[in-house]
């Protein structure tokens, strides 16, 4: 355990959620269990439970009813909210953490949507990301592929970018996941011959949900997507969840996930659906790609035709019952990936940071 004597943490959101959400919840409890104190500075706070000792949350309520106007707000001063004598770890962007968390950057999200003009809005979050990969000590990415577009796209000196893939509750996400797989898969009306095909997304734009639904079209009817997520797909022989807090479950019900993204950072939902046995089909340009075995995760070029051909493979292999990872599916995981491993190697690079007097 590194030598620390606490940290701030800044971050949007401190509350249930995938992506970066359950990152921050992961980062926040692993800090508790080693008794290093926090204080959290956050817009919104709703911990799922009771809360965890050794935290102080400090939330800094919006002023405005433009969104927009309160990300600008609350990213160009929380920093006043933190305590002077802890080094600060930043997953949002904020000028002058001394180390900075990237799932993405807004560069590499603008191009994969054709967008070569930035708007006001884009100009402005896209100066605040520079000045935060510039200022940081030590810029922390989430996928060789956010790190590629920190150090070309920004121009951030390669030595003080590190490449940390994120963990996974291996305790959460297993094998174990599986013992109500059958009795989950019937509530929602899957047969046992129907390839389940899990869309966890709360952007159906960003990843890929049209496309994902026109390969669909005339494929084979036993090929049946569940989407998990805050908001419906509208297509036709969709089945809509809504949100749901039982991801491993839902994992262990599917025979795949699916993310055909036109950006995606990392897709921990791959590493995730892995751990509970269940593959995933990615398009090449999901980061987390990078890191998952061929036999785990079918990657397709984002096309129709690619698309198409990767969902049948997956229902040959399913045809086949090869489709499942049963055996030590974590071996299909590229790095280290457990909360102990990621979180060490997180707060020993925070301990090499230098805290100035703010």
């Amino acid at each position: 355990m590194p030598v620390l004597p606490g940290f701030n943490l800044i971050f949007h959101s401190v509350r249930r959620g995938g992506g970066m959400e359950r990152h921050v919840l992961d980062m926040i409890g692993w800090a508790c269990s080693h008794g290093l104190p926090c204080r959290a500075v956050t817009r919104r706070f709703d911990w799922p439970g009771a809360k965890p000792t050794g935290v102080e949350f400090v939330v800094v309520p919006d002023r405005t009813p433009f969104s927009r106007l309160n990300t600008h707000l609350f990213e160009t001063r929380s920093l006043s909210r933190v305590r002077a004598d802890w080094p600060t770890i930043a997953v949002s962007r904020v000028p002058g953490a001394e180390l900075s968390v990237v799932g993405g950057t807004h560069r590499a999200h603008l191009l994969a949507r054709g967008r070569t003009r930035p708007g006001f809005s884009d100009r402005s979050t896209l100066a605040r990301e520079q000045s935060v990969y510039e200022r940081a000590q030590r810029v922390v990415c989430h996928s060789a592929m956010v790190a590629d577009e920190v150090t070309g796209h920004y121009g951030i000196d390669p030595a003080k970018v590190v490449t940390l893939y994120p963990p996974v509750d291996s305790e959460r996400f297993s094998l174990a996941a599986r013992a109500g797989r059958d009795g989950l898969r019937q509530s929602i009306g899957i047969a046992a011959r129907d390839l389940l095909l899990l869309f966890p997304s709360n952007d159906h734009v960003r990843k890929g949900g049209e496309l994902i639904v026109q390969a669909l079209a005339d494929a084979d009817p036993r090929i049946r997507l569940v989407v998990a997520g805050k908001a419906a797909l509208d297509a036709p022989g969709v089945i809509n969840l809504g949100f749901r807090s039982d991801m491993p479950a839902l994992y262990a019900a599917a025979d795949a996930v699916i993310l055909a993204s036109q950006y995606e950072a990392f897709g921990l939902v791959g590493p995730e659906a892995i751990l509970c046995g269940t593959p995933a089909l990615f398009s090449s340009n999901v980061g987390a790609a990078e890191v998952l075995s061929e036999q785990a995760c079918l990657r397709f070029e984002r096309s129709l035709p690619a698309l198409r051909a990767a969902l049948t493979t997956a229902l040959d292999r399913h045809d086949a019952g090869t489709l499942a990872l049963l055996d030590q599916p974590g071996r299909h995981i590229r790095y280290p990936y457990t909360l102990d491993q990621h979180f060490g190697a997180l707060f020993n690079l925070l301990a090499q940071c230098r805290t100035p007097a703010r």
